[in-house]
């Protein structure tokens, strides 16, 4: 999937500043929320790719252009998760594939932060538990240096996630809903915030 797929859909509403696009197919329905906004996942939704176990590439994202360096991000509930792989959180796309930095159900009814990067295969990796379904996600890019992070309401700072390169130029970075195991998930998504400046290294 790449983010040239996306078709140009209406802003939403402040303070999601700039202006936003579904990237995919619109599967998604979007609500207003205090501060944000929900969206919501139809049943089967992801992006995956790994041939012969599973391939999916329809993920409802709404997502903006950044052109060099940035940061983005949200804090993230995701309210209705019932089943594995139910999640919400920040997908980047460039020409190479995708990176998501996801609140995620596990396979135990527990909640963690996961990566997925599908360049264009996909290579996932759960990170550390989270006490429920919600945390701050932070994504960031420096050069080709690509970095995601989180934090719970009782941090103090962010913490590290995952690293990698991605090609320098354009891309779209976003908020996502999925479900691809269960009927639908629905994540909320409040205090977006992003611009030009990358977060340092925070390894």
């Amino acid at each position: 999937m790449t983010a040239a797929q996306g078709s140009p859909r209406a802003e939403p509403a402040a303070p999601f500043p700039g202006a936003w696009y579904w990237l995919g197919p619109p599967t998604g329905a979007v609500r207003p929320a205090p501060g944000g906004l929900r969206l919501t996942a139809g049943a089967g939704t992801d992006f995956y790719a790994m041939p012969a176990v599973r391939e999916i590439d329809a993920l409802p994202a709404l997502v903006r252009r950044f052109d060099g360096d940035f940061r983005l991000c949200a804090g993230v509930v995701v309210e209705d998760g019932t089943r594995f792989a139910d999640a919400g959180g920040l997908v980047v796309c460039t020409r190479a594939g995708s990176v998501k930095l996801c609140v995620e159900r596990t396979t135990t009814g527990s909640w963690a932060v996961v990566t997925v990067a599908s360049l264009p295969y996909s290579d996932e990796a759960m990170g550390p538990a989270l006490p429920g379904p919600r945390a701050d996600l932070l994504v960031t890019r420096q050069g080709r240096r690509f970095a995601g992070l989180f934090r719970t309401p009782r941090d103090a700072d962010w913490r590290f996630a995952r690293t990698l390169c991605l090609p320098e130029g354009p891309l779209w970075a976003g908020v996502f809903a999925q479900a691809p195991f269960s009927a639908g998930s629905t994540a909320r998504f409040h205090d977006l915030a992003c611009g030009p400046h990358p977060l340092r290294d925070r390894r």
